[in-house]
């Protein structure tokens, strides 16, 4: 059997978020229990940066000649009226191409993309004929309209992607919650829909540091006392402001001894300036809250290793 994925969740903007991490992670995965069957990696030439890391980080893996690259006219991620012609041009190139590689399932790594950048995703644009799964992450945006769906052109971009969805023949949930979603909300038969969950990488563990890697890292992101960490996204479903109300409710001397640590890549200075006006509205000093940026991936497993509290997001 050969096997197509859509390497876009690791391409497009959220490719140094979770999806981007877990599309590398399962692609790794798939080809390291291929056995027989044949695996493509399938990659978008409009993310020209993302190419040789990708193809970097599969060597040893897979042979470079099974990693693919296609072309579609740029610029296609303007939403307007006027640029719809691009982005059907553009799904009927993408898709002639993964059926030129003669798949016998391909498997799309995120489909919600494409909102504001050049990724490309659909479903049955050109034919029906090729099986086709999708990994499911969740439907936030469709469960909480009135929060994300306000915007007519988002909803519209949203609402043709939940079309596309509909087309595939399988659905692969990331948890039980985000398969019983897609059974309630789009009537997805529940047979279609696999809950095949998510795993840390094995790098994720606990591990020692020396006294000069804890001191490198507390220096170069400001981390002068024990902390409590966050690491995601900063949009409305992660609940960072909550977050950072919760912790302002913390008594002064426990603060004082502390700082609340968020660590997030996608930080734009908007949204930091968002951020901080919250803490000082909550009476936080300026010390008491770090927001890192992007963070490496060796120094992510050092702060996850010296950080005295994790807090996962919790959907306000």
């Amino acid at each position: 059997m050969r096997i197509v994925i859509d390497m876009q969740g690791a391409q497009g903007n959220n490719r140094q978020r979770g999806i981007g991490r877990y599309t590398l992670s399962i692609a790794k995965a798939i080809i390291r229990n291929r056995g027989e069957h044949d695996v493509l990696l399938a990659l978008n030439g409009l993310f020209p940066d993302t190419i040789e890391p990708i193809r970097a980080a599969f060597n040893g893996l897979l042979p470079q000649k099974n990693i693919r690259v296609w072309q579609a006219p740029e610029q296609r991620y303007d939403s307007s009226n006027e640029n719809h012609w691009r982005i059907r041009a553009a799904e009927l190139v993408r898709e002639t191409f993964l059926a030129s590689l003669k798949p016998d399932i391909v498997l799309v790594s995120s489909l919600f993309e494409g909102s504001n950048d050049d990724a490309v995703t659909s479903i049955g644009t050109l034919s029906r004929t090729i099986q086709t799964a999708v990994i499911l992450y969740d439907l936030i945006p469709l469960i909480h309209r009135h929060r994300y769906l306000e915007n007519p052109l988002v909803e519209a971009w949203y609402e043709n992607k939940l079309d596309h969805l509909r087309r595939a023949d399988l659905l692969l949930a990331i948890s039980e919650s985000s398969r019983q979603e897609s059974i309630r909300y789009l009537s997805f038969p529940p047979e279609a829909c696999i809950n095949i969950s998510t795993a840390a990488d094995p790098q994720f563990q606990p591990q020692q540091n020396d006294s000069k890697r804890e001191l490198e890292i507390r220096q170069c992101y400001g981390l002068h006392r024990p902390y409590v960490m966050y690491t995601g996204g900063i949009d409305h479903r992660k609940n960072v402001e909550g977050l950072i109300r919760a912790y302002s409710k913390l008594p002064k001397p426990l603060r004082a001894s502390h700082q609340l640590t968020i660590v997030c890549a996608n930080l734009t200075l908007s949204s930091r300036a968002a951020l901080e006006k919250i803490a000082r509205e909550q009476g936080l000093k300026d010390d008491e809250m770090v927001m890192t940026g992007f963070v490496p991936e060796d120094d992510l497993l050092t702060l996850y290793s010296l950080c005295k509290v994790f807090c996962i997001s919790i959907m306000a």
